[in-house]
């Protein structure tokens, strides 16, 4: 094999290994609306949900997982975030 394509090879599987290794892989089952609203029941009781829109955003290994409020409406909502590869809540906040 002449050189030039050794280093090619050498190339391509570098950069296989490093876009596999970088791949944030998720817990197949894990339901993150699920898991916030559990966390949200247990560590914010006094926080109602019912008529809020569920707002689930994500970056690259972690949802954070929180309420819309209606416009005009005074307090705060819990802020979730969860671990994509885990499926647990690494930190919660309550809004004012």
């Amino acid at each position: 094999m002449a050189p030039i394509f050794k280093l090619l090879a050498g190339i391509a599987a570098v950069a296989v290994f490093e876009m596999v290794v970088n791949q944030v892989m998720s817990q197949p089952k894990c339901d993150p609306s699920r898991v916030a609203q559990e966390y949200i029941a247990d560590r914010f009781p006094s926080f109602d949900p019912a008529g809020l829109k569920l707002v689930i955003s994500e970056t690259r290994n972690l949802w954070e997982v929180t309420y819309e409020l209606p416009k005009g409406m005074l307090g705060g909502a819990p802020i979730i975030t969860i671990d994509k590869r885990t499926c647990t809540v690494v930190h919660a906040e309550h809004t004012q």
